[in-house]
């Protein structure tokens, strides 16, 4: 809670503001950075959020989506910068720029794997998103959280709950849901938005990523992959590929989906995802990753689709202990 404590002070006292977080933005950091936007624009302050590369369109109904901008257009200097649901530095991509134009960095995030790396460091692993956290935030500064701001929250809980269907669902989770929609967001239509709605070159991508799908270690194993020829082909972009690796996850008797995704020649990122019991965390961090128990990821450099698929299916092989 001094933590806390420290954090309402330092936007007390001072006035500009920027707000980060990881490259390839999900929904929770996207509904994360944008609800403090709004909170901070509501108290005048002066504040810029960033996103590294191209933000996902689908949350563009998010009051302050427009006004994202992007590295270049940073100012020189900035009193605080807040970094929202980011485990380390590295995972800001090109905006660890602003780790060195601010006098203060605010880190607020859910990773078990989080470095602590800000001035003031909120982490709580147990949350169910960076939204809840600050949900519970705002609250114990009895800022107004308007109608905005709500739909923010409530974007970033239900992507990282998967729709309230993953066990970080809690009964606190739930009860800032129905807070959220106690402030009358058309809760509906925005599920709709985050869970529902596809473009036809990102159904097209669908069909050509599932068509890699390969099972291993007797179906405990699904892994897919997506190539920068199959989003040219489809014509998609790549922030619609973000949720693919759950299908190879739910696959009847799957335990572990991996979605390996090209960012460039030799150079993967890789997606996974486990079902009940397998720790998917622990294969991220081997390769310099990081993430939860049940959703991480990592950055594999100077390989290949096929190095990738047979190192990590020895990674997991001996953590099952097969």
């Amino acid at each position: 809670m001094n933590e806390v404590n420290e954090l309402e002070k330092l936007i007390s006292n001072i006035n500009s503001f920027a707000i980060v977080s990881h490259t390839s933005p999900d929904g929770d950091s996207m509904g994360s950075i944008l609800s403090f936007y709004n909170i901070l624009k509501e108290l005048k302050k002066d504040v810029d959020v960033f996103v590294d590369g191209q933000a996902p369109r689908k949350f563009n109904f998010l009051n302050g989506f427009y006004e994202i901008k992007k590295i270049e257009d940073a100012k020189s200097r900035y009193d605080c910068l807040i970094v929202l649901d980011c485990g380390d530095e590295e995972r800001l991509g090109n905006c660890s720029d602003l780790l060195e134009k601010a006098n203060y960095i605010i880190n607020i995030d859910h990773h078990i794997t989080n470095t602590k790396f800000g001035d003031i460091n909120i982490v709580d692993e147990f949350a169910s998103s960076v939204g809840e956290i600050l949900y519970g935030i705002y609250k114990h500064f009895k800022f107004n959280i308007s109608k905005n701001t709500a739909e923010c929250l409530y974007t970033s809980i239900a992507s990282d709950t998967g729709g309230f269907k993953f066990s970080n669902t809690t009964p606190k989770t739930l009860k800032t849901i129905a807070d959220l929609i106690d402030l009358g967001i058309d809760f509906t239509t925005i599920y709709n938005k985050i869970f529902d709605v596809k473009t036809l070159n990102g159904i097209k991508l669908t069909s050509l990523v599932t068509s890699t799908i390969q099972l291993h270690l007797s179906g405990k194993v699904a892994t897919m992959y997506l190539t920068k020829e199959m989003l040219n082909q489809s014509g998609a972009t790549e922030d619609e590929a973000g949720e693919l690796v759950n299908i190879a996850r739910d696959i009847e008797n799957v335990e572990i989906g991996i979605l390996i995704k090209e960012v460039e020649e030799g150079t993967y990122k890789l997606s996974l995802r486990s079902k009940d019991y397998f720790d998917v965390k622990d294969i991220a961090l081997k390769y310099g990753g990081g993430g939860h128990v049940k959703a991480a990821g990592c950055t594999i450099k100077n390989t290949s689709i096929e190095n990738i698929i047979r190192e990590v299916l020895e990674d997991i092989k001996l953590k099952l202990g097969e």
